[in-house]
């Protein structure tokens, strides 16, 4: 992305955002850690990682629209789409990672929901170029906030309103500042395990305002993804996905 200004370093944190989120599979977590970074697609197929370690909902509208080489983020605490997972019994975890870490790199804003909006460039009906939207580029399918001004302009109109996705190109690193936070106390006791063996830094909490009863079979299909995952730092995965479920 040369060519663009700098970041808008402060402008999340002068706007109130403590933390920008991830949420992920509870059986991603020793990918995760080990990398000590959150990879963006494009960036996981060349580590070698499958197809079938991406949400089957979600990868081909991320490659068709044009943002598979950016890590996806939101300022949304509990989004809808974690909520949906847990109600169903799916372990998931949350990553939270300072604003001001963000802010150190170059990023995008985007007030869409990537993965699922019906409007799009090339659509019946596409969003159109504005303040609140931002501007096409390139091969986006979608118009996205890339400068200090669109970035300020969007987030303006629409944090507290409506959703707001964090691109970050390529990969994010994840320092000892990262919060990961669980829904289940066995799930922490499990996350806690896995910190203490991979010797990361990372704070492990238990989220209580959010719980969730997981699925036996669910369970079982992770406890097993994860111990393989221990036992061997070249494994990676066995196409383990609860959208196929």
């Amino acid at each position: 992305m040369s060519g663009e200004s700098g970041p808008a370093r402060g402008l999340l944190c002068r706007g109130g955002v403590a933390a920008i989120y991830h949420y992920a599979p509870l059986h991603y977590l020793p990918f995760i850690a080990r990398r000590a970074a959150l990879l963006s697609k494009e960036k996981l197929r060349r580590a070698g990682f499958s197809e079938n370690h991406f949400r089957s909902t979600s990868k081909r509208q991320d490659i068709s629209r044009g943002f598979d080489r950016y890590v996806h983020l939101t300022l949304d605490a509990h989004p809808p789409i974690l909520q949906a997972k847990l109600a169903k019994g799916f372990p998931h975890f949350e990553i939270g990672i300072p604003a001001q870490a963000v802010e150190q790199r170059d990023y995008l804003l985007c007030r869409f929901n990537i993965a699922k909006t019906r409007y799009f460039r090339g659509a019946r009906q596409a969003p159109e170029e504005s303040a609140q939207n931002g501007k096409y580029y390139g091969d986006f399918c979608l118009p996205v906030a890339r400068t200090e001004m669109e970035r300020g302009d969007l987030f303006a109109a629409n944090y507290g309103r409506r959703m707001i996705e964090v691109l970050v190109e390529d990969e994010i690193p994840l320092s000892a500042s990262t919060l990961l936070r669980f829904f289940h106390p066995d799930d922490v006791i499990v996350a806690r395990d896995i910190a203490t063996r991979l010797r990361v830094p990372y704070t492990i909490e238990l989220d209580a305002g959010l719980g969730y009863v997981p699925r036996t079979a669910y369970r079982t299909a992770v406890m097993e993804a994860l111990a393989t995952a221990m036992q061997d730092d070249r494994w990676l995965g066995n196409g383990l996905e609860f959208d196929r479920v």
